[in-house]
């Protein structure tokens, strides 16, 4: 009996070198023995003991039913807020589809009328003016360079539109004004009743520059319904928006977009009705991360400091709450979903939910506390019944622990006696396992672990054996995919060198009369914007900037076809004053086989050595600036060009311009005046007008250019450039030298 004894503690102790089983055997008797032992004691001690064991049992499952309790009332209450954010964000986004739809039908009657006008009679519309102007009456407005006479049959046509728009607006408690407005920028538009002010200041003005705007801009770009980012309206200092759709003639041109203009009132009594818990609330933001609408606070009133009231001004993905600036990112972008935030303070659960017409999101929020109220009391009703209950477990314990020793002696007996057996079965494919995963391991992937045991280690070997399979496979594609990349980035930078070597270089330092600077920064590898300039002859100097549709390749492809279309239309031509000619014939030529629909914006010029005298033709670009008396102004013409690869049938008329000795010409793209910082600023044409006024007299042409550069680099603030930069400047310095 000693000897067996003595034989089993020395397999109980062990060593480090036992196979797995035994180990575990060991430890499991281990753990029943120190168990064995504690309950002993804990006998031996009395019911004191008994009593204090039980007390904190009793505790420790208050504790735990508190927590699963607290976090099924937690997920239960996120489940009801997440289907109230979905069902409103559902609700309003009809709304504004319905918004949409009312609007595609006042498009689709504006095309009816463009191409179908013999069905229709002329019909008068009026100027809004103090003494007749009224509601649900049709007027007009023009943009600045626009003659209503000149268009007056065409206007005439239009306001047959007049009885849609009168009925939209009747039938639309969201509508403040609807409209259409040609692309030969007049306006036609009905307005909703409203208080005007006592001198009917606030009417519209006659003029009105509609081509402008980005309602107008962002329906003509994406052929489709938009709606822009909300605004302030000037007439009423409530929040709205414009929801704008394009209609096209009967060749499927743009002719105009219809737009309607649309108040966030009814919008925000869907947030006032929602039915939410005492201090809860919900709020709606847009895609610049601004709160739109709010149950918090209407927009223009005195504001009660909270950090959700509605606020076009802050953008809360910059706050300094760091939850709360979390939850507007995700909101921002579209998704789906529950986020714990502290907002004024107090902590919230707030559930989003995307609208999906607007890119705006609905959110429902409310307070954490009222959620962990019930789990407290919950609390302590466990407390009270597990009291209640320790006298009777008073007189379990003792039999317990005399079950449980029992129990654990049994346990020791049978562990030990399968144990042996079970352990060389159970082993040896783990060890089988082990081997072959270290020699994959060591690069040897095309080892195959076999392991037949039918269970679980045998679905473990086939899917080590499946992994190396992938990893042979995975690191094939990826060598492939890497080589690909490479030669890829090599092109662009061969496309890149190739596009700036076609750019002139060489600036004329030799010309004594001029003096000229001109540089390019795409916004891509490579870009669209280019600049020529060469001499016709001794005495007259071309110089061309452009701005291609898009950015990348295809915008770099269709820039060299246009520069080398102009050049070679320049030098052909027969007289040295024959631009408009010149510019007719690159147009038509760029129009054909213009599958893509590129286009690009020109301003082509030549000046005159010996005179000063400047004739030019602008494409649809931007208007340059011409430095005369020692200040920049703007060169606008009364009626602006088509940019070329657009209409075929367009012509373009030469302007001229006289520059004295020390007058300058400065030509820039788009990608100047419309430069953003990150709050989405533009740089405007007139910080450029400022910044060159700034600069003194005597700097030359490339300091300048070089100081304009380093501006727009200070606005933008880090931000990334969205655009290509390109600028050119020229110096007339007098009768050339002979």
């Amino acid at each position: 009996m000693g000897h067996c004894l003595n034989k089993l503690l020395q397999w109980f102790m062990g060593d480090k070198r036992g196979n797995i089983l035994d180990k575990l055997v060991r430890i499991v008797l281990g753990s029943n023995l120190v168990a064995v032992l504690i309950l002993g004691g804990i006998a031996l001690y009395g019911m004191n003991v008994s009593l204090e064991e039980a007390q904190s049992m009793g505790e420790s499952l208050g504790e735990n039913s508190y927590e699963n309790s607290s976090k099924l009332l937690i997920r239960q209450r996120q489940e009801e807020l997440l289907h109230i954010a979905q069902d409103n964000a559902s609700i309003i986004n009809s709304s504004l589809e319905d918004i949409a739809r009312d609007v595609q039908v006042v498009a689709r009657q504006a095309e009816k009328i463009e191409r179908q006008p013999q069905r229709f009679l002329p019909r008068e519309v009026r100027i809004p003016a103090p003494d007749t102007y009224h509601a649900l009456d049709l007027y007009l407005q023009y943009g600045p360079e626009v003659s209503p006479e000149a268009l007056s049959e065409h206007i005439s046509l239009m306001a047959n539109i007049g009885d849609w728009l009168t009925g939209m607006v009747e039938n639309d408690d969201m509508a403040q004004s609807v409209f259409i407005a040609s692309r030969e920028n007049f306006v036609l538009s009905v307005d909703a009743k409203r208080v005007l002010a006592e001198d009917k200041s606030d009417i519209p003005q006659p003029q009105y520059d509609a081509l402008a705007s980005d309602w107008y801009k962002r329906a003509a770009s994406q052929g489709g319904f938009v709606f822009t980012p909300v605004r302030q309206f000037v007439f009423n200092k409530r929040l709205g928006m414009f929801c704008s759709v394009p209609y096209y003639d009967g060749n499927n041109n743009l002719s105009g977009v219809a737009s309607m203009q649309i108040t966030l009132d009814n919008l925000q009594h869907i947030l006032k009705e929602t039915n939410l818990h005492d201090g809860g609330f919900c709020f709606v933001t847009d895609k610049r991360g601004y709160v739109i609408l709010s149950s918090q606070g209407d927009f223009g009133e005195a504001g009660n400091g909270r950090e959700l009231e509605v606020n076009i001004k802050n953008d809360l993905r910059e706050s300094d709450n760091p939850t709360l600036a979390l939850t507007i990112r995700e909101m921002v972008a579209g998704d789906c979903g529950v986020r714990q935030a502290k907002v004024d303070g107090k902590d919230y659960y707030i559930a989003f939910a995307p609208i999906e017409s607007s890119g705006w999101s609905f959110a429902a929020a409310f307070a954490a506390d009222d959620v962990i109220a019930p789990a407290l009391q919950n609390k302590d009703d466990i407390s009270m019944i597990t009291e209640e209950k320790i006298s009777y477990l008073k007189g379990q314990m003792l039999s317990t622990m005399l079950l449980m020793v029992v129990s654990i002696i049994v346990l020791l007996v049978a562990v030990v006696y399968s144990g042996r057996k079970l352990s060389r079965r159970f082993v040896a494919p783990i060890s089988e396992l082990a081997d072959g995963v270290r020699e994959i391991s060591s690069g040897n992937l095309s080892k195959k672990v076999e392991v037949h045991t039918g269970d679980e280690l045998e679905h473990l070997a086939i899917c080590f054996n499946a992994m190396t399979d992938e990893l042979q496979t995975y690191m094939k594609n990826l060598t492939e995919i890497t080589a690909e990349k490479e030669r890829i980035a090599t092109e662009l930078s061969v496309a890149r060198n190739i596009q700036l070597g076609a750019l002139p270089r060489d600036f004329l330092e030799d010309k004594k009369s001029l003096k000229l600077f001109a540089s390019m920064s795409a916004a891509k590898a490579v870009g669209g914007d280019f600049y020529d300039f060469y001499m016709l002859d001794e005495r007259h100097l071309v110089v061309t900037i452009a701005d291609v549709s898009g950015k990348g390749v295809p915008a770099a492809l269709f820039m060299m076809r246009a520069k080398t279309t102009l050049k070679n239309l320049m030098l052909m031509a027969k007289a040295p004053d024959d631009f408009g000619a010149v510019m007719t014939l690159a147009n038509r030529e760029l129009c054909q086989d213009n599958e893509e629909m590129m286009f690009v914006t020109v301003f082509l010029a030549q000046l005159d050595l010996d005179t000063g005298e400047v004739i030019y033709v602008n494409g649809g670009h931007n208007a340059p600036l011409a430095r005369q008396s020692g200040k920049f102004s703007y060169v606008r013409n009364k009626k602006k060009q088509h940019m070329l690869g657009v209409m075929e049938n367009a012509s373009y008329e030469a302007h001229r311009l006289q520059l004295s000795p020390g007058d300058m010409l400065f030509l820039y793209t788009d990608g100047v005046t419309e430069a953003m910082n990150k709050e989405q600023d533009f740089y405007t044409e007139e910080r450029l007008q400022k910044v060159l006024d700034s600069m003194r007299g005597e700097a030359s042409v490339k300091e300048i250019l070089t100081e304009v550069r380093r501006d727009i680099t200070a606005f933008a603030n880090g931000a990334e450039q969205s655009d290509d930069i390109t600028m050119l400047g020229v110096m007339f310095c007098g009768t050339r030298s002979v």
